[in-house]
């Protein structure tokens, strides 16, 4: 999605503040421990705690752990800090659009997910991918996957992606067969959680994709930061499309 309204300047500033977090200590220290070929990827993940205080305990963490655990933690400067909170908000008020949106495409009122979104608990995540070495794509065939198959819970994910590394792919057509997405400059990209095939009573599928190293730019080190957005937990599910 392009147009979106999310300033050009705070995506970069969020994406360059993720990127640091990652190659500072502590943290560098503990990942370089506990990210491998069993884990492809590392993250910093923030979802606000239920009192709403914005840097409460309990509200970051950092993984993986004893395989996809996560710690508690915290983000290690103040600019870091500013920049993930006004990021969140922004993307707080973009799923806010874009249900309404996604409401009006399925014939219900335009305010018809704003009960749901009220109160949510959405998670804000930083990923690192770490570079992949030629020896283990060599010895992985050629293609590693970084992170396997799936599709996101929740209504709705966007994702900043790396600006320079590419790999993610997405299982799209008639035939399920892998496509790799190409973002534009200043864009995002919008996955369907699993959620809305539930809402939509199987009218709108679920979003698979898939995150694939090979030889060349796709194997380099990689950030990426997804907002999952969620709904809160007092929301009763039931289809509202027949």
């Amino acid at each position: 999605v392009v147009d979106h309204g999310v300033g050009t300047d705070l995506m970069e500033r969020h994406r360059r503040e993720c990127s640091a977090f990652f190659d500072r200590p502590p943290q560098s220290n503990v990942l370089a421990m506990v990210a491998g070929a069993t884990s492809r990827f590392a993250w910093l993940d923030f979802v606000p705690p239920e009192d709403g205080a914005a840097d409460g305990a309990g509200a970051w963490s950092l993984g993986p752990v004893d395989g996809r655990g996560s710690m508690p933690w915290r983000p290690d400067t103040a600019a870091l800090r500013e920049v993930w909170a006004e990021y969140y908000a922004a993307m707080e008020r973009l799923v806010a659009v874009l249900m309404r949106l996604f409401a009006l495409a399925l014939g219900l009122p335009a305010g018809a997910f704003d009960g749901a979104l009220r109160g949510h608990r959405s998670s804000l995540r930083a990923l690192l991918y770490p570079e992949v070495s030629d020896a283990d794509l060599a010895a992985s065939g050629g293609e590693v996957a970084r992170s396997r198959e799936h599709a996101d819970w929740g209504c709705i994910t966007v994702l900043l992606p790396d600006g320079d590394v590419g790999g993610l792919e997405l299982r799209s057509g008639p035939d399920g067969a892998w496509a790799p997405l190409v973002c534009p400059p200043g864009g995002l990209v919008v996955n369907l959680g699993e959620l809305l095939p539930f809402w939509t009573n199987g009218r709108w599928v679920a979003t698979r994709h898939r995150v694939m190293a090979r030889p060349g730019e796709t194997q380099r080190r990689r950030v990426s930061i997804p907002y999952f957005g969620l709904v809160s937990r007092s929301t009763e599910l039931a289809p509202l499309v027949a």
